[in-house]
């Protein structure tokens, strides 16, 4: 299979140039000389520099392979004379660039660095003269039928030819993106934190715990308002639930939290006159204060008094326990809020 798995699902989208399949195992000698060969057909590129250098049949060789359907492969460029006679002799070479199709190439200019001399020791008639051992990558522009080449040097011979850098082009001005609201969401650990620090509930309590990772990828997980959803509310509701609950179970946390409040007493004798133990603590721990931006605390007070009138209008007949019941229930309708979620 080539291209695909042999289920069929898995097409790939790439191509397949030189695929070779053999009919038996090559031989370690064969492996290496194709190994050394590599990928692709190459050519070798001739750049005439005669006139330049004063040296009859003088060129820089290139060995050029297409690299891919986008790109050419430029490999160890060297100057060699095809006249077995000729001595090269100290002549200079400097910032050989490749050009296509009129204009220098914009990458790719690995040998513009080159600063040399041509000839002496490092010349051979046979071989030439390796001028770099490196290789570099041309992006195509009309494909193989049509692109076409040339060199340019700083200096070459007697020749010189002034290069200056194009000056990059001044980026534009950042585009302006969606506008993003002041307001932002509490994330989900923000919002267990918080929980923990309005209330004095430890966030590792067995039961807040359990609730915490029951709802915790139900909260927001990032800040932006406008992914919020009715999903994140019930999942703020439950953990806020949950650690009033224990706020009001644990006798030694409540009686520091709401000192004398008569949790005992019946709702209609507990909220009647001593209501402000209940809420005070809660307003002033849960509202915060001296912030430029918050409710309104006479709004949130009407709001809990109009909770706590609807949940003891049982009056006499309400069932035991209810007074605790109604503190959780306003703990939970604050703690759960948008006080506590929006910052």
């Amino acid at each position: 299979m080539l291209g695909n798995e042999v289920s069929g699902d898995r097409p790939w989208l790439g191509k397949l140039r030189l695929l070779a399949i053999h009919n038996r195992a090559l031989t370690p000698e064969q492996i290496a000389r194709n190994q050394a060969a590599g990928v692709g057909e190459k050519f070798f590129l001739l750049f005439s520099i005669s006139e330049l250098v004063g040296l009859p049949q003088s060129y820089i060789l290139f060995e050029v392979s297409q690299f891919d359907s986008y790109s050419y492969l430029f490999n160890q460029p060297r100057f060699i004379s095809l006249d077995a006679t000729v001595q090269p002799s100290n002549s200079p070479l400097a910032g050989m660039r490749i050009g296509i199709n009129g204009h220098e190439a914009v990458v790719g200019q690995v040998y513009s660095n080159l600063d040399l001399r041509l000839g002496g020791s490092a010349y051979s008639p046979e071989q030439g003269q390796l001028l770099s051992p490196l290789g570099t990558i041309i992006a195509s522009e009309r494909g193989v039928a049509g692109d076409e080449f040339f060199l340019s040097f700083e200096r070459l011979g007697s020749h010189s030819h002034v290069f200056t850098e194009p000056m990059p082009l001044a980026p534009p001005p950042p585009v302006d993106g969606e506008p993003q609201s002041v307001i932002g969401l509490r994330t989900f650990d923000e919002i267990n934190a918080s929980m923990a620090e309005l209330t004095g509930v430890s966030p590792s309590q067995s039961e807040v715990r359990a609730t915490f990772d029951s709802v915790k990828q139900q909260l927001p997980a990032v800040e932006k308002i406008g992914g919020f959803l009715s999903a994140h509310q019930v999942a703020v509701s439950q953990l806020a639930i949950e650690y009033c609950n224990a706020l009001v179970e644990d006798q030694a946390l409540r009686s520091s939290y709401f000192p004398g409040f008569p949790f005992d007493s019946e709702p209609q004798s507990a909220f009647a006159g001593d209501r402000a133990l209940m809420l005070d603590p809660l307003l002033s721990r849960m509202l915060g204060g001296g912030l430029a931006d918050q409710p309104a605390e006479a709004e949130a007070r009407a709001e809990l008094n109009q909770l706590t009138d609807r949940l003891t209008a049982c009056g006499v007949s309400c069932e035991a326990g209810r007074t605790a019941t109604v503190v959780k229930a306003n703990c939970a309708a604050l703690l759960g809020s948008a006080v506590m979620l929006l910052q």
